[in-house]
C-alpha cells in the first residue's frame, strides 16, 4: 500500500510541476516573431506589382521611413494596422510572388523557398538576419532593422 501512495504522490508532483512550467512560459506567438519585432528602416524600393495603390512618386518618398513591427501593431508612415496576425508560411519564391503579388521575385534578393509573413494588412518576407522585404500598397521595399533605442 505504501508503494502505491508514494507513486501517486510522485505523479501528482510531476503534474503540478508541468502545470507550473506551462503557466509561467510566455505564449509561443510572443516569442516566435522576435526576429521581426522592432524598428525598421525602408532602405530601397525594389519593385512594384502590376497594379499598385499609390503613385510611384509617393512610393519612392517612403524610402527612409521607419516601420514599427510590434505584437499588437504594424506601423508604416502615419498608417497603423492594429492586431496583425503574423502568420508564417514557407513558399516557393517565384510562384508565390507571381500568384500573390503579380510581380517578379528576381529583384528581391530573397531566398527560395522564402518565409512569408502575413501581417493581415501587408506581407513581410525574411531576407536575412536583420533584413526583410516589406510589401506596402503594391510596392516592395528592402528594410533593415534599426538598433534599439538606448534609455
Amino acid at each position: 500500500m505504501r508503494g502505491h501512495s508514494w507513486a501517486s504522490s510522485r505523479r501528482r508532483a510531476a503534474g503540478l510541476g508541468l502545470l507550473a512550467t506551462l503557466l509561467c512560459t510566455p505564449p509561443a506567438a510572443a516569442t516566435d516573431n522576435a526576429d521581426i519585432y522592432g524598428r525598421w528602416s525602408l532602405t530601397r524600393l525594389l519593385d512594384s506589382a502590376d497594379i499598385a495603390a499609390m503613385p510611384e512618386r509617393e512610393a519612392r518618398a517612403l524610402v527612409g521611413t521607419q516601420v514599427v513591427i510590434a505584437q499588437d501593431r504594424f506601423v508604416i508612415d502615419s498608417r497603423t494596422c492594429r492586431h496583425p496576425s503574423y502568420e508564417r508560411s514557407v513558399d516557393d519564391l517565384p510562384r508565390s510572388f507571381r500568384e500573390q503579388g503579380h510581380v517578379s521575385s528576381a529583384n528581391m534578393g530573397l531566398p527560395d523557398p522564402v518565409t512569408a509573413i502575413d501581417a493581415r494588412c501587408t506581407h513581410i518576407y525574411l531576407k536575412a538576419p536583420g533584413r526583410i522585404v516589406v510589401q506596402w500598397d503594391g510596392y516592395y521595399y528592402d528594410a533593415e532593422k534599426l538598433k534599439p533605442i538606448e534609455k
